[in-house]
């Protein structure tokens, strides 16, 4: 249901594409309040199908999806009942850490995922490295960003790299 789900309020339709909600008549954006209605009305009815998963890969996308769509709290609790059905789950630990960084709590995410931190999974070690960097702890943030491109190459690793040269250029000379 995440993606195209049509919900009615107040006599109109509004379509949810997953990322964001549209009239489903003029496909324009509805105003602000009428979204944050719809978006409680989406979040319970997902509530409920959520409760129906046990599969923890499928947890673990709708937790993504959640934290994409700034639902953090629902993110925040898809990605504990991955974990309790799939413990060290390097991929839910990821998810996890960035909603923790969403909410504010990069120390949290830190210490949740410390046990975790020579996993070479490199989702995981990108948001530990952008949680150091949260914390102003450039050093640590520049060897663990390391870790993950010698693994895998990717977009939101090459962002922490430049935020750590944007903050301390001196540490790649």
């Amino acid at each position: 249901m995440t993606q195209n789900t049509r919900i009615s309020y107040e006599g109109k339709d509004y379509i949810w594409t997953g990322t964001d909600w549209c009239d489903a008549e003029t496909f324009l954006t509805p105003p602000l309040v009428i979204v944050r209605k719809l978006n409680r009305l989406l979040e319970q009815e997902l509530r409920s199908e959520d409760t129906a998963i046990s599969d923890a890969s499928v947890l673990i996308q709708r937790a993504s999806a959640a934290r994409d769509a700034l639902q953090y709290d629902r993110a925040e609790a898809l990605t504990r009942r991955a974990l309790e059905l799939s413990p060290g789950n390097c991929a839910a630990l990821a998810v996890l850490c960035s909603v923790l960084r969403a909410q504010g709590q990069p120390r949290q995410a830190l210490d949740e995922t410390e046990a975790f931190r020579r996993e070479p999974h490199p989702p995981l070690l990108t948001s530990r490295a952008a949680v150091l960097c949260d914390l102003k702890r450039w050093k640590e943030a520049k060897q663990e960003i390391g870790r993950a491109l010698a693994i895998e190459k990717s977009e939101e690793a090459f962002n922490v790299v430049h935020r750590i040269k944007a903050e301390r250029p001196d540490l790649y000379r």
